[in-house]
């Protein structure tokens, strides 16, 4: 669990103002922040991790108290357990792709780095440096940057923002496989419905500073395929050989329906 409770001045589209966000992550969870430009989602960021400071406030993530203003608690950005990505994946230019994961390992012979170029697909251009790779391929090594320090928080600030719609969503893929194995708390920013709809399991509005809205994310319709072996019309009961269930006795079943079609049915919530 992170629980945040942050006060800060800031200057805002329409003039001065000030950031003031109370909210409480569930641990293991992807949050999607979004709102308009300058609204104050990076900021909000930059605050978990310690870039800034608050005039007033408290983190504490997983028990621990990161930053807490009353009791002069502040601690130092290098000892919160954070990884952050960039919107222009900031790796070290001078580096090869190993070496930049190295870098921010806790030994440079880390078994993780290796199993992380793995799971990035880029193992064969580990010698290379930034330049020699394409965006996508630059912010896979940033996401797996992050990542090599096992860090309890993951933030993302518009990660995918610069790239083609082919390839962002080939690292929405990447991201949501890595948030799953690696079970990190995350915060994304971004101005994508797309990266809401595939990854949130929530989405915060930040407006002018505060929230907005604080929604969990509508699930998905979850396809079930079978073939049917039985069929109810009047009790509404339908049975397949992956699965039984019973509707509604009134539904608009099509007429057509018997033993031994293929069907697909789909719902939000289990019952």
């Amino acid at each position: 669990m992170i629980e945040l409770d942050l006060q800060l001045p800031r200057l805002f589209a329409d003039g001065q103002g000030e950031l003031r966000i109370q909210l409480s992550l569930e641990s293991h969870s992807l949050t999607a922040l979004y709102g308009a430009s300058g609204a104050g989602k990076t900021t909000l960021l930059r605050l978990l991790a310690g870039l800034e400071t608050p005039v007033v406030g408290r983190i504490v993530v997983d028990g621990d108290t990161w930053l807490d203003t009353s009791s002069k608690i502040n601690v130092p950005v290098q000892q919160r357990s954070i990884g952050f990505v960039f919107q222009d994946s900031a790796l070290f230019p001078n580096m090869t792709v190993r070496e930049n994961l190295a870098y921010a390992a806790a030994s440079p012979k880390d078994a993780l780095i290796d199993e992380l170029l793995q799971k990035i697909g880029l193992e064969s251009l580990a010698y290379r440096k930034p330049d020699a790779l394409s965006g996508g391929q630059r912010q896979r090594v940033a996401l797996a940057r992050a990542l090599v320090r096992r860090p309890k928080v993951l933030l993302l600030d518009e990660p995918f923002a610069s790239l083609d719609a082919t390839t962002a969503q080939s690292l929405r893929e990447v991201l949501g496989d890595l948030h799953q194995q690696f079970q990190t708390t995350t915060l994304l920013v971004t101005h994508s419905q797309e990266d809401i709809r595939q990854l949130a399991d929530r989405k915060v509005e930040i407006e002018r500073g505060r929230v907005k809205t604080d929604e969990d994310k509508a699930p998905e319709p979850t396809p079930m395929w079978g073939v049917i072996t039985k069929l109810d019309r009047e009790n509404g009961y339908l049975e397949t050989d992956t699965m039984q269930i019973r509707l509604s006795a009134s539904a608009p079943w099509p007429n057509d329906l018997k033993v031994g079609d293929e069907v697909s049915l789909s719902w939000k919530r289990r019952i």
